[in-house]
């Protein structure tokens, strides 16, 4: 079994997800379980393969940039050759349905091989993420003419994709695009620019650009915006409007091409419905933080892999300095950090399987099929919308946990490795330098927690902890259920404090990552419990993190209670001392 295919990961597939459901729903039929498992499992075993194989390339290679020449983008030959060997898999595109030449995987399964590919090289893992996002967001909302002559090219790895989002003055404000998209007859026309294109030199770009019809009338607004499949050359040949003018030289991430692009009254096929572009665009965003939180703790894994090793290796005073008493607390703190946020992650993917599945077994059912009754398609529907808020409020805390993880757990891995770690050469500084863009792109932790405060004040919080609620009371082991009753006291200290937010919008806002980290703390609680009655050799890890973390969400929630916006005051008094 390769290192890279953690228990974690087996518990899930073998033990913690209902693949029995998932499979049913998705197929209209009674599922072979064994078998279908079996084969998520020599998926995941490939990936793992790879991955593990192509490291030691992946890491030597690590400065190497891709090039851009003749407005061509060519990657670094490690680059290549990983996503070559990805290809032949037929690893590259993961949710492109069988009916299109894909294999439709899992969420789960999805973004547990991009956390393993994010391991080995975080750049790499840019490249194939969003060569997954794009095609499914063209799965969902693309005609069926645009489907058919794309997705299987994506599913083979003909071609690649990019998100063309950003622009010089259109960051996190989706409003301020000015890309402009023309109408002429039947046919769609894009002028404008583009920066920081993760991908760029890609065949197929998803533009989301500003309709001329009402481009005045909609500025600083995010209605008029419409989705548009921009391929770089014609089925002919031809090459259509679209230009690299420059790649972006960063810190991390070498491998993956960041590029400004140029479009030259290029065309453009219509993704969704006219002026609904950024709810199509908001889709493949969701899915792609889900897809940076799997970076974010592949990039915390390896950066924990390696310190363990080199604490356990380097001796000093006689002894490994991982066996030294301080040394040990902070390789456990950083193995609960990576765990915590891992738990997270899988949550939320598996509800996100649990609604895909759902919304097949309603559509044939919709579609005249008797596989539900009338009651039971009522209650299936409610199922997929208590789902849909959950997913909407774990999300955004995914992302933010798993990125920050990454983050500290790097940073920690070059603490460990003393004046070595902060060498040129050293893996653990190349892996922060990676870390550091994925609390930044997808929307920063800081769009994140105000996410999840958006969605708490819609009422998640109360969906969320409904289920938690249920879940928690069904530890009746007595080790178990004591863990679980902390828990529980956790989410009622939580919803004493919510109460003060809601009534002041500014407090609220600078609340809002307090508030994130203590719901994210009770939600991955509960989850590694879960890990720990499956698997009892966990519950140390499921029991330290809610010791540490309920006495933090503690404090928190007593800061939260007892504060107010003359903390605004204070932080521009001390701001303005800089004057």
């Amino acid at each position: 079994m390769s290192a890279y295919m953690g228990d974690a990961v087996l518990l899930y597939l073998n033990e913690l997800i209902d693949w029995e459901s998932y499979f049913n729903w998705r197929k209209g039929e009674t599922s072979d379980l064994e078998l279908d498992r079996a084969a998520l499992q020599e998926v995941l075993e490939t990936a793992a393969a790879i991955c593990e194989e192509q490291e030691p390339k992946l890491r030597a290679g690590w400065d190497d940039c891709a090039q851009l020449v003749n407005d061509e983008v060519i990657y670094p030959p490690h680059i290549k050759e990983t996503l070559e060997k990805l290809r032949e898999a037929g690893l590259v595109s993961f949710g492109v349905e069988e009916q299109y030449d894909g294999f439709e995987l899992p969420s789960f399964v999805a973004n547990v091989i991009l956390q393993m590919v994010s391991r080995a090289d975080a750049g790499l893992m840019t490249i194939l993420g969003l060569q997954a996002g794009v095609a499914e967001d063209i799965q969902t909302f693309g005609s069926e003419e645009l489907k058919r002559e794309f997705l299987p090219r994506f599913a083979s790895g003909e071609v690649m994709g990019a998100m063309d989002l950003t622009e010089p003055q259109a960051g996190s404000d989706l409003g301020a695009i000015q890309t402009k998209a023309t109408t002429e007859g039947d046919r769609h026309f894009i002028d404008g620019d583009k920066i920081f294109i993760t991908n760029g030199g890609c065949e197929i770009h998803l533009v989301l650009a500003r309709d001329a019809a009402n481009y005045d009338e909609s500025k600083g607004t995010t209605k008029g915006l419409s989705l548009y499949l921009v391929p770089r050359t014609y089925s002919s040949g031809k090459k259509n409007g679209v230009h690299v003018t420059r790649l972006e030289e960063k810190l991390g991430i070498h491998g993956s091409p960041t590029a400004a692009i140029h479009f030259n009254h290029a065309e453009g096929f219509l993704v969704g419905e006219q002026g609904e572009g950024f709810k199509a665009m908001l889709s493949l965003m969701n899915n792609a933080r889900l897809g940076v939180a799997a970076q974010g703790i592949g990039i915390a894994e390896a950066s924990l892999r390696t310190a363990l090793q080199y604490a356990r290796d380097r001796v000093q005073f006689g002894v490994p300095i991982a066996d030294q008493p301080l040394m040990k607390d902070r390789l456990a703190r950083m193995t609960l950090e990576l765990e915590g946020s891992r738990a997270l992650l899988y949550r939320a993917c598996s509800l996100v399987d649990q609604n895909h599945a759902i919304s097949k077994a309603l559509k044939r059912t919709n579609d005249g099929g008797t596989e539900f009754s009338a009651g039971e398609r009522v209650e299936m529907e409610a199922l997929f919308e208590r789902n849909a808020t959950r997913i909407r409020l774990l999300t955004p805390l995914a992302k933010y946990m798993g990125t920050e993880a990454a983050d500290s757990i790097s940073r920690d891995a070059i603490q460990i490795h003393g004046g070595l770690g902060f060498m040129a050469e050293s893996v653990v500084g190349k892996l922060h330098a990676d870390a550091i863009i994925t609390t930044i792109y997808e929307g920063t932790s800081e769009i994140q927690v105000s996410f999840a405060l958006k969605e708490i004040g819609k009422g998640a919080l109360a969906v969320v902890f409904e289920s938690l609620e249920k879940e928690l009371k069904t530890f009746d082991e007595p080790k178990l259920k004591e863990q679980a009753d902390k828990v529980l006291e956790g989410m009622n200290l939580i919803l004493g404090a919510a109460g003060a937010l809601l009534a002041d919008f500014n407090y609220a806002m600078m609340s809002a990552q307090s508030l994130a980290e203590v719901v994210a703390s009770v939600i991955a609680g509960a989850e590694l419990l879960k890990q720990a009655k499956a698997d009892p050799r966990r519950f140390d890890l499921a029991a330290s993190w809610i010791s540490r973390r309920m006495n933090d969400l503690e404090g928190r929630c007593k800061r939260i209670k007892e504060g107010s916006t003359d903390r605004l005051d204070r932080a521009q008094a001390i701001i303005s001392l800089n004057d």
